[in-house]
C-alpha cells in the first residue's frame, strides 16, 4: 500500500461501493422495520398479569398497541395536559368539565395515518445512531488518521447535540407554545382546537427543528477545523449572520408567529456563542502556517 493512501483503503470497483452501501442501509432499515413493529405491539397489561388476554385482544383488534401508550403517556400527558394550568386575568373561565384544549380528527382514517407517522418519528429516532455508525463504516476506509480522528470527535458529538436539541424541543419549546397559545385563547375566550394532522405536523417539526437547531457549535467548530472561518470572522459578521438567521427562522419555523420565532433566535444566540467560544478554542489550537 502507497504511503499517499488511507490506511483503511480498499481497490474496489464502484458497484462495490454502492453495493456496501445499500448493505449497510438495508441493515439500519431491518432496525428501523423492527423499531416500528414493536410499537404496534400490544402494551403488556403489568397489573393485571394476564398474559392470554393481552394476546386475545391483539387478535380482535381490541388490544392497546404500544404506540398508544407512548402517545398518552408521553405525547398527551406530558406535552398537552400541563398546558391546561394555563390562567389568564380574563373573566372568562373555562369550567373544569371542559378541556381548554382539544384534538380533533377532520378525516375517516385520521387516527390511524396519526399512528402511523407517530411511529415512523418515534422509530426514525432510534435508528438515528444506527444511520450514523453505518455510513461511518463505510466512509471510514476514504480517511486518512487526522480525519478519522477529526470524524471520531465530530460525529458523536453532533449526534448527542441533536438529541438534546430534540429533548429540549420535547421538554421545553413545544410546551411554551402551547401555553402562549392557550394564555392567548384563555384571553378573549376561544375554545382551542387543534387538528390531529396540524398538532402531529407542529409537534413533529418542533423536535427536528430544535434538533437541526443545535447543530449550530458543530457546523462552527466544523469550518474553522477546516480552516474555512475564523473566530475573528465570525466575530466581524455577527450581525450579518444574527439577521440572516433571523429571516430563515421567521420562514421555516415551525410555528410561524412572532414570539415562536423571537424564542428560537434567542436559543440560536446562544448556541451561535457557544460555538464562537468552541471556534477560538480549536483556532488556538491549530497549527499556523
Amino acid at each position: 500500500m502507497s504511503e499517499d493512501r488511507p490506511p483503511y483503503d480498499r481497490e474496489l470497483p464502484l458497484w462495490e461501493h454502492i453495493r456496501e452501501l445499500g448493505v449497510r442501509l438495508r441493515r439500519a432499515l431491518i432496525v428501523f422495520a423492527i423499531v416500528f413493529i414493536v410499537l404496534w405491539l400490544p402494551m403488556p397489561d403489568v397489573s393485571s398479569h394476564n398474559i392470554a388476554k393481552v394476546v386475545v385482544g391483539f387478535f380482535t383488534m381490541e388490544y392497546n398497541p404500544i404506540i398508544a401508550y407512548i402517545y398518552r403517556h408521553y405525547v398527551y400527558s406530558l406535552v398537552t395536559a400541563p398546558a391546561k394550568s394555563v390562567t389568564c386575568a380574563s373573566n372568562y373561565v373555562v369550567s373544569n368539565s371542559t378541556q381548554p384544549i382539544s384534538i380533533i380528527s377532520t378525516t375517516v382514517l385520521g387516527p390511524f395515518v396519526f399512528s402511523v407517522e407517530l411511529s415512523m418519528v418515534i422509530a426514525l429516532l432510534v435508528t438515528i445512531p444506527v444511520f450514523v455508525y453505518e455510513i461511518y463504516q463505510y466512509v471510514k476506509p476514504a480517511l486518512y488518521p487526522h480525519e478519522l480522528r477529526a470524524v471520531k470527535r465530530y460525529v458523536w458529538i453532533a449526534t448527542a447535540l441533536f438529541y438534546l436539541g430534540v429533548f429540549i424541543g420535547y421538554y421545553f419549546v413545544f410546551p411554551a407554545f402551547l401555553r402562549i397559545s392557550l394564555f392567548w385563547s384563555c384571553l378573549f375566550g376561544f375554545v382551542h382546537m387543534l387538528t390531529v394532522s396540524g398538532f402531529l405536523d407542529t409537534f413533529i417539526a418542533t423536535l427536528f427543528f430544535a434538533g437541526f437547531l443545535f447543530e449550530t457549535p458543530i457546523i462552527m467548530a466544523l469550518l474553522t477545523q477546516a480552516g474555512l472561518v475564523t473566530p475573528d470572522m465570525l466575530s466581524r459578521n455577527r450581525p450579518y449572520i444574527y439577521f440572516g438567521v433571523l429571516v430563515a427562522i421567521a420562514i421555516i419555523n415551525p410555528d410561524p408567529t412572532l414570539i415562536s420565532t423571537l424564542l428560537w433566535f434567542i436559543m440560536f444566540i446562544a448556541l451561535f456563542e457557544a460555538g464562537y467560544i468552541w471556534s477560538k478554542t480549536i483556532y488556538k489550537n491549530m497549527p499556523k502556517m
